[in-house]
């Protein structure tokens, strides 16, 4: 966990808004007034993001963002995720031999959708990270080459 503690701890929430501000300011001027709420400079992005064609459109650039969000949070994964309120997938990686749940869904390939952040952490390429979601999705462990392992398991209640 400190490989990612330390690649997760390098900007707080107040720097990674800074790094937004400029643009911000930038979409205010050019639209008349300051004080548009910023959902509309984030609807303006995702209708971009379907007008360029990016991978899954506004709808795939919405799920990215909030995973990216939820991972760059500060007390992001400082805890191991309560597995007792889980859903039915666990997304889990093994540092030092240990498994370690960062999050869980209903859905199979929502709960991989966890595993991206830290998956780009220990190196794997994000153009990579749809077919890698579909090796989870089958039931594969991924191992980066740094010796870290992911995947995504069935959740057991008993």
């Amino acid at each position: 966990m400190d490989f990612i503690a330390l690649n997760l701890s390098d900007l707080t929430t107040p720097d990674r808004a800074d790094r937004a501000r400029k643009a911000w300011e930038l979409y205010g001027t050019e639209h008349g007034d300051i004080d548009n709420p910023i959902e509309d400079l984030i609807a303006d992005l995702l209708h971009l993001a379907d007008t360029d064609e990016h991978p899954g459109g506004a709808a795939g650039v919405a799920s990215r963002a909030v995973r990216n969000y939820e991972a760059e949070l500060p007390a992001w994964p400082t805890t191991e995720v309560d597995v007792d309120a889980a859903g039915g997938y666990l997304a889990q990686m093994r540092v030092d031999g240990e498994w370690f749940t960062v999050g869980h869904e209903d859905d199979q390939r929502t709960a991989a959708g966890h595993l991206w952040k830290v998956m780009q952490l220990a190196g794997f390429r994000y153009s990579e990270l749809a077919a890698h979601t579909e090796d989870l999705i089958a039931g594969h462990v991924l191992t980066s080459d740094d010796g870290f392992e992911f995947r995504v398991i069935e959740h057991d209640e008993s």
